[in-house]
């Protein structure tokens, strides 16, 4: 009976041996930062005990960055033959990231690496490094605390096995799976999204007609189209017919053109005084924009009319507002016997005062 409560006791205290030293090895191991520890690699034949050796078995490292330094490079020893799973991460500190670096045990140079964000990486035998790096301000002193955890060992050989090519066929499927109701959508809609070259045709055709209706009235002095009509022309035009306006009436006698502004004037025959005058804005809006006409010898210059209806006064029209990447058509009939005018436009682009002059003038026939 002794016998058998002797082999209980000692059975008890072997198992509360067990479990103590168990229990030790399972706590976390804590190191401090010997000295400062260096900002950069180990070359060959250069490592030494300034590189501090840390163990990746779950152990916490305390280290400073003093003022004016930016990163310590610590040393990571795996003493395992096969492959070992090492997790790390910093701890509540958003000033200092870390990464773990695999290196070639011959050249000492990187092979491979992992950030805080991936959190592990599978290191082979032999020296590693851990690089801790300052975020920010380098103007006062930081500590940090980082852990490192052996996750586990496996078989390197297994390691790099790539088995993507078997989604390949589910990847095809899935896509074409995926686009064929936005095919469906886009062949419905072709003809609203992509416009045949029929309206494009008629487009160019309308605005020609406008273009030509126009350069009659203002060629002729018995109004052959109504101040309506020559106000809906104009409309129709300045809606983005920029291009076709200069193809269809040549070269202006006057052009301007800066980042803010594109301006021209067109003259039709038979009409010395009346000018078509076409603005297109750039990417900045014009607030209170106004157009002068006048004369650089310094005769007298005064406008008659302005289609479409606007405020004028002597020899200045006020345009008002004009929106960024817009296109405004006026025209406007002067009076006087100027032998040369010129135009000066006028406003505020971004609240700041802005004028545009032209550099040549047109020259107007004596009546």
């Amino acid at each position: 009976m002794r016998g058998a409560n002797l082999a209980l006791i000692i059975l008890f205290v072997a198992s509360i041996s067990a479990f103590s030293s168990a229990e030790t090895e399972s706590q976390e191991l804590l190191v401090e930062e010997i000295g400062d520890a260096p900002g950069k690699l180990w070359g060959p034949g250069e490592i030494s005990e300034q590189w501090q050796i840390v163990s990746p078995n779950n152990s916490t490292t305390i280290g400073t960055f003093p003022l004016n330094d930016s990163v310590d490079v610590f040393a990571l020893n795996i003493s395992s033959t096969n492959w070992t799973m090492v997790g790390f991460w910093v701890s509540n500190n958003d000033s200092v990231s870390i990464s773990v670096q695999r290196l070639n045990q011959s050249t000492w140079s990187i092979v491979e690496f992992a950030n805080g964000d991936e959190g592990e990486l599978g290191l082979d035998h032999g020296l590693h490094a851990i690089r801790l790096e300052r975020i920010g301000s380098f103007e006062e002193e930081i500590s940090y605390r980082f852990t490192l955890e052996n996750i586990g060992s496996f078989d390197g050989e297994e390691r790099f096995v790539n088995l993507a090519w078997m989604f390949t066929p589910f990847y095809v499927f899935a896509g074409a799976i995926l686009i064929l109701p936005l095919v469906i959508v886009l062949w419905w809609n072709r003809n609203d999204l992509l416009p045949s070259g029929k309206k494009v045709g008629e487009l160019l055709e309308n605005e020609r007609y406008i273009l030509n209706a126009l350069r009659e009235r203002f060629s002729t002095s018995d109004g052959a189209m109504r101040r309506e009509e020559v106000n809906l022309a104009l409309s129709v035009l300045g809606e983005g017919s920029w291009n076709s306006v200069s193809e269809e009436l040549g070269v202006p006698e006057i052009r301007h053109f800066t980042e803010n502004i594109d301006i021209c004037a067109w003259r039709f025959e038979g009409s010395s005084r009346s000018f078509l005058i076409g603005i297109r804005t750039g990417i900045s809006s014009w607030e209170m924009a106004a157009i002068r006409i006048f004369s650089p010898l310094g005769e007298v210059t005064t406008i008659h009319s302005v289609v479409p209806e606007m405020v004028f006064q002597d020899d200045e029209v006020f345009i008002g507002n004009l929106e960024g990447g817009t296109t405004t058509f006026v025209q406007i009939e002067t009076l006087g016997n100027p032998p040369v005018v010129n135009m000066h436009i006028s406003g505020l682009v971004n609240g700041k005062p802005v004028a545009a002059v032209p550099t040549n003038s047109i020259e107007l026939e004596e009546e």
